[in-house]
Parts: C-alpha cells; sequence; structure tokens
C-alpha cells in the first residue's frame, strides 16, 4: 500500500478521507484517455441494451423499500409469475433516465481509463441464488490499495448546494456494501448543472442494512410456504384499480387480471 492509501486508511477524521477521495477524483480528468478499455465498456452497454432486458424476479432496489411500499406478496409473486414491464414511461422520465446514464458512464470511464477499474467493474450485474436476488453497484473500483464499491448519484443545483449526504444512495449502497462484504464505498453526487461533485462517503453497517437483509429471507420462506401450502401473503391493496396496486408490476398475477399469472 502506498503512503497516501496508509494516511487513507488511517485517518480519523472524516473530512480528511472525503478530501483525499475529491482530490483524486478532480485528478481523473487530466489522466491519459484508454480508448481500447473505454471502447469496450461502451460495447459491452451497447450489448447489455441489445439483449432482452425483461425485469425478472428480486430486485435490490425492492428491498430498500418503506415500510409503507414493501409488499411482501409482490416480491413472493416476482419469483414465481411474469411481472408487467416498464414500457409506459413517460418521455419526460425516459429523459431524465438517460441524463442520468451520461453522467454514470463519464465517470464509469474516467475510472476505466485511470486503472482503477475494467469495464467489467462498472454496472455488474450481480446475482445471489440464495435469495435469487439481482443487484448491480454502479462501479467497484480500487483506490488507495482498497476495493470500494462507488454509487454515482446526479442532482439539481438547488439539492446540491444544499446536500450534507445523499440519504438514499448511502442506504443503498451500505446495503451493496454489506451484500459484497466491504468495509466501505462513496456515494459520488453530481450536480447536473455544473458538474460539480461531492464525496459521501459511507461505512459498511449491517445493523442499518438489518431490516432489508431480513426481508430476503421472509420472501424466502413465504415461497417455499406457498410452494407446498399454495397460499400466498396477504394482500396490501384493497384492488387492483388503486392507486398502488396501479403502480405495481406484479399487480396482473396479484388479482389474476390483465395477462394473469404466468409462470416463469
Amino acid at each position: 500500500m502506498d503512503s497516501i492509501g496508509k494516511k487513507l486508511k488511517e485517518a480519523s477524521n472524516g473530512n480528511m478521507k472525503k478530501v483525499m477521495i475529491e482530490q483524486k477524483l478532480s485528478s481523473l480528468f487530466y489522466v491519459k484517455r484508454n480508448p481500447q478499455e473505454e471502447s469496450r465498456f461502451i460495447k459491452m452497454l451497447l450489448d447489455r441494451e441489445g439483449e432482452n432486458q425483461e425485469r425478472v424476479g428480486l430486485h435490490a432496489s425492492a428491498m430498500l423499500a418503506g415500510e409503507k411500499d414493501f409488499c411482501l406478496r409482490q416480491q413472493v409473486l416476482s419469483l414465481l409469475f411474469k411481472q408487467i414491464q416498464n414500457e409506459n414511461i413517460s418521455a419526460g422520465l425516459a429523459r431524465i433516465f438517460e441524463e442520468g446514464n451520461c453522467i454514470h458512464q463519464k465517470w464509469q470511464r474516467l475510472f476505466i481509463a485511470a486503472g482503477l477499474g475494467r469495464p467489467e467493474d462498472m454496472d455488474h450485474h450481480r446475482f445471489i441464488k440464495k435469495y435469487e436476488l439481482s443487484y448491480t453497484p454502479d462501479a467497484r473500483i480500487h483506490i488507495f490499495g482498497e476495493d470500494v464499491l462507488v454509487e454515482i448519484k446526479s442532482m439539481n443545483t438547488f439539492a446540491f448546494q444544499h446536500a450534507n449526504g445523499h440519504p438514499s444512495g448511502e442506504k443503498q449502497l451500505n446495503f451493496y456494501l454489506c451484500l459484497e462484504n466491504l468495509p466501505w464505498g462513496f456515494v459520488l453526487a453530481e450536480d447536473k448543472n455544473t458538474q460539480d461533485f461531492k464525496v459521501f462517503i459511507v461505512k459498511q453497517d449491517k445493523n442499518a442494512a438489518r431490516e432489508y437483509l431480513e426481508r430476503l429471507v421472509d420472501i424466502k420462506e413465504a415461497k417455499e410456504y406457498f410452494l407446498e401450502s399454495k397460499k400466498m401473503p396477504k394482500r396490501k391493496c384493497k384492488d387492483c384499480d388503486c392507486k398502488q396496486a396501479q403502480k405495481c408490476n406484479m399487480r396482473d398475477a396479484c388479482f389474476n387480471v390483465g395477462m394473469g399469472r404466468i409462470k416463469l
């Protein structure tokens, strides 16, 4: 480990670590580009987009939902039946997603050019067979002698200027750190209007992620119980036309309407 890495590891002051990381990230804009590896990364992204991207099974984002929005029945159904895909995304939301993708790719290409990570380390899909869970960290990089995870978030100027953290990004990152068994990582937040950025360091905290990890166990047990008894967890929605049901990707399977229950 180099001297900077030792200082980083030994730093008791979180602000010192934050400043060192931000300085390192700023230096990435001056590195010699790596056209071959960056092109390979872009090709990988285009190949993924060309593949069948049908959403199936459990995704980490669903585990992180608030108590009001989390539905055990929805998650069990997602492991057994086809779900409604996102074909009805509005043009405005599609534009927002595309802008976010561009910001992600900028940083991911910089990580690759600087030798902090490989194309395979960017947006690499992970799958935990035990829980049938999918998740995709934005980047896994090697910086200051350590492997860390990075979550990249874009913010509007007002939110960015007043941000002392990124609660949803930090919660998401901590969950990933627990799944990957890595000690720390950081949220890289960028002002999408000015391209200024901030770093928010996250240390692995299993206690903070306990609720989400326990949900995986509950879902697995509920699925096994359904396969044995044919009894599904209770619905949270009163009917298939309520607002919450209209937004649910398992609505058709839950109420047996529309395309109904099509087995995976």
